[in-house]
């Protein structure tokens, strides 16, 4: 008990006491939280978020925060109105194959989008937009959240960004830049935002990046000074910046049939599954004629080596081929002469057996990444497909999705004088 002699200035300093350890301590402890949750964060320096271009010959590290994704399997897509010389709005939408339902991811006004595609986590949209003769490399979250620039080019043509790949664990940004030297291809580091020329730009000669064949190593294709792709390299990106191209590794060569002639790696990144078909000469000058058959598929291993043969046939013409998943491929058929009742898309095993024609109302797989999700749902059981149909002066633009297993496909979209493209599959 305290002394009736306590004096009131003893009775008011006790509670002073008290109040400023209370005070220090409540100060202090969200200090130590926000402390140890930046040790704990994959991000314990938030880069700076801007729309605007970072300084020329530079490029920004992407901020990526993650969120939790759905069930529903969700198609996302490119809606350019306008022309691509005037651009009206650029939008990414998604489309919910269970609920029907259709979200602006982003729309942007006076802007062309040319490419996008869905990260290997399904959470993200790298894409390249046009606006105002700037060419933007950016980012969006599924949910509209963290749009972002990460690098800028110059205008078009010079400084177009094209063919851009994004490696499967979202590191690596690899793209092909259009310089007044010729074509250069760029890697972008966006987890520091590091910028590098992997290949510097020969006359002459196009070096374009395809698809990553895992997190190093990309397949790159050759095109000389109006020609088609001939050939198939492997530019791996561990090797440092400004590779001599005489140095890249040959893995195929499709100068045999040099206007039809696609490929893909394996699911399990191991083989490489080529197809070839026959083309005719165009009687009317340079360019191709018609395409039939013969047409093969072919494995082989990733880095190159003897082919076996997985499937053939006589009376049609292989455009091109995907390993969709570790025991199914897709493959479109394009004959312009002969059998054309058999056009369209075709699934078969990756040993050849049991050849299944999916659907007659589409012939081109998404043209913008190789990776399954881009065409296949992510369980693996829908396919996606864009169909072009009318004149070229007033062309209509319609995306329609099915079952892997067969069956009539279904319209989603379907529009006159408004592009609609293909970007890839998440869940919602």
């Amino acid at each position: 008990m305290h002394s009736p002699r306590t004096t009131r200035f003893t009775r008011l300093l006790i509670p002073l006491l008290v109040g400023c350890l209370v005070v220090l301590f409540t100060a202090a402890a969200p200090r130590s939280q926000a402390s140890a949750s930046s040790i704990a964060t994959s991000h314990p320096l938030r880069p700076a978020i801007s729309t605007s271009c970072p300084a020329s010959g530079t490029a920004r590290a992407a901020y990526m925060p993650s969120m939790t994704l759905g069930s529903h399997s969700t198609i996302v897509y490119i809606v350019n109105e306008g022309t691509f010389a005037n651009p009206t709005f650029g939008t990414l939408k998604r489309y919910d194959v269970v609920t029907g339902v259709k979200v602006e991811v982003v729309k942007m006004a006076n802007t062309y989008i040319a490419s996008a595609q869905v990260s290997a986590n399904g959470q993200w949209l790298l894409f390249v937009a046009q606006s105002a003769g700037q060419v933007r490399l950016q980012l969006i979250r599924m949910d509209g959240q963290y749009l972002q620039t990460l690098y800028c080019g110059a205008g078009s043509p010079q400084g177009s960004i094209l063919d851009e790949q994004w490696s499967t664990n979202q590191h690596l940004v690899v793209f092909l830049q259009v310089l007044q030297s010729g074509t250069a291809i760029y890697l972008l580091n966006v987890t520091n935002g590091a910028l590098q020329v992997e290949l510097p730009a020969v006359q002459t000669l196009t070096f374009a990046p395809r698809t990553w064949l895992d997190n190093t190593r990309v397949y790159v294709t050759l095109e000389r000074t109006d020609s088609p792709p001939t050939i198939l390299y492997i530019l791996d990106t561990s090797k440092g910046a400004n590779q001599n191209p005489q140095n890249l590794q040959k893995v195929f060569d499709g100068s045999s049939t040099p206007f039809c002639w696609d490929f893909d790696s394996s699911y399990d990144t191991t083989k490489l599954f080529t197809t070839q078909c026959t083309v005719d000469p165009n009687p009317n000058g340079p360019g191709a004629g018609n395409y039939h058959g013969p047409s093969v598929i072919n494995v082989r291993p990733a880095t190159g080596g003897s082919p076996t043969s997985v499937y053939t046939r006589n009376d049609l013409a292989f455009t091109s081929v995907r390993a969709v998943t570790s025991s199914t491929l897709l493959f479109t058929v394009g004959n312009t002469s002969g059998v054309t009742s058999q056009n369209g898309l075709w699934r078969v095993g990756t040993n050849g057996f049991n050849p299944v024609r999916l659907t007659g109302t589409g012939n081109q797989l998404n043209q913008f990444s190789q990776f399954p999700w881009s065409n296949v749902s992510r369980n693996g059981s829908q396919y996606v497909l864009g169909i072009v149909s009318g004149s070229p002066t007033s062309p209509t633009y319609t995306l329609e999705y099915g079952s892997m297993s067969g069956g009539a496909p279904f319209v989603f979209a379907s529009i006159t004088n408004v592009q609609l493209l293909v970007v890839g599959w998440t869940t919602m």
